[in-house]
């Protein structure tokens, strides 16, 4: 998630095109912890569960659709719950791998509240996350190919899944066992109490979003008994590309109603094109296996504030609609993940309140026999769209601490030219990678 907030200042993530400068080390070439098993590197001390990684099919998955769901409803919270000043992209399918791997270890009434959020319960929802995850590996790929000029010919979706358990962490082992099994998620061990302990979760993540998103948002403290983090990387070309030549200023109207000149893309091509009560939306193709969809609502009316009822319509809409012709004016984007945001209000927001009081802390003796709670929950996102396609990536980093105390015939104009929802979505699954609201287009 990528918004003006408080937190851990990082410094702007650098263009597609630059990222040439970045060095992997050798320590990370072969990082575990991908979704599909990569293994692990010799310079860290990376582990897995003595257990095979269980994939599950989506036509094996009965509750797929209704995790899809609570994905799209989660995202919607995270927007809704960010400050209103700026852009802001989230990965609701990352947070909700993040929260499912917590959700393993969730019992009683915290674990209702899991299933819920989360759209469905137990082996059900382990087994659904599982099938998106592995609807994607299709995709998968060197993580560094983001650093070429050049987007890759085929779509890239890299995943990854890891466990950091402090020295201190006492752990049970059917819990790692589980993450292993359903998620394809390492074990990490280090001191999470200090700032060099923290190093290893970001060289992690560094590899698996291709040097996009580089530090770690989590802050050391000595009561953090593990840290559950996911990393989604995407990259792809338009179907119908947009002539870079046609590139030029547009106006653009803020929230606060003042005009400016965006750089914009321009292009006339067939695409699926849906109107709803005001809402108007462009799906944009990938060249495969995956769609952009451009959501313009009325007229001052903040994008943040769609109702998933709203979208949902519009995704019925455009899945159904036949293609029209639409002159479309769309603002390249680079909105970097400068500041990491502490996204525990939207797990509030979510009906998830629980999993952050330390006073009567949660039941999460599926993990631990220790009184754990969620002491830290940060996404870090990005989003680049240019004439080419797009690339974006996301880190969702959730903290579980000790209690202290215990221890988008005749052609349609569509200029988004005012606040909008860019969204990236799988086209078999309709799971949402990124969902974005866009109140200032310019960098």
């Amino acid at each position: 998630m990528t918004t003006t907030t408080a937190g851990p200042h990082r410094e702007p993530s650098p263009p597609r095109r630059t990222l040439t400068a970045l060095a992997t080390t050798a320590a990370l070439a072969a990082l575990t912890a991908c979704a599909g098993g990569a293994p692990a590197g010799p310079g860290l001390p990376v582990a897995t569960a003595d257990t095979a990684r269980d994939v599950v099919r989506v036509a094996d998955a009965g509750a797929t659709p209704r995790v899809v769901d609570a994905t799209e409803r989660l995202g919607l919270t995270m927007l809704a719950a960010a400050p209103p000043e700026g852009n802001v992209v989230v990965s609701p399918a990352s947070a909700v791998v993040a929260l499912s791997m917590l959700a393993e270890g969730a019992r009683g009434d915290i674990a209702l509240a899991l299933d819920d959020a989360l759209g469905a319960s137990g082996q059900e929802r382990t087994d659904a996350v599982n099938a998106l995850l592995a609807s994607l590996e299709a995709y998968d790929g060197d993580p560094a190919q983001v650093r070429a000029d050049d987007l890759p010919e085929k779509p890239l979706v890299h995943v990854a899944n890891q466990i950091v358990l402090d020295d201190e962490a006492e752990v049970h082992e059917p819990y790692l066992e589980s993450l292993a099994a359903g998620y394809g998620a390492g074990v990490l061990h280090t001191d999470l109490g200090t700032s060099s302990g923290i190093v290893p979760l970001s060289e992690w993540l560094r590899f698996h979003t291709g040097g996009l998103i580089e530090e770690s948002a989590i802050e050391p403290d000595i009561y953090l008994r593990l840290v559950l983090q996911n990393a989604v990387l995407f990259a792809a070309r338009w179907k119908a590309p947009f002539d870079v030549s046609d590139t030029a200023p547009s106006p653009f109207t803020l929230r606060g109603g003042d005009t400016v000149d965006v750089e914009s893309l321009r292009l006339t091509e067939t695409w699926a094109y849906a109107e709803d009560d005001g809402w108007r939306a462009v799906r944009l193709p990938y060249v495969e296996g995956f769609h952009a969809d451009v959501v313009l609502p009325p007229e001052g009316v903040d994008p943040a504030s769609v109702a998933p009822e709203q979208l949902l319509a519009l995704r019925e809409a455009l899945a159904a609609a036949p293609g029209q012709t639409v002159a479309l004016t769309l603002p390249t984007l680079d909105v970097p993940a400068d500041d990491p945001l502490d996204f525990r209000p939207a797990l509030s927001a979510a009906g998830l309140g629980g999993l952050l009081d330390s006073v009567t802390p949660p039941n999460l003796r599926g993990i631990s026999d220790d009184k754990l709670y969620v002491s830290q929950a940060w996404q870090q996102a990005l989003l680049q769209v240019d004439a080419e396609g797009t690339v974006a990536a996301a880190v969702t980093e959730i903290g579980v601490a000790e209690d202290a105390a215990s221890g988008v015939a005749e052609s349609i104009s569509f200029r988004v030219d005012r606040p909008y929802v860019f969204s990236v979505s799988a086209d078999d699954t309709g799971w949402p990678l990124f969902t974005a609201a866009i109140r200032d287009p310019r960098h």
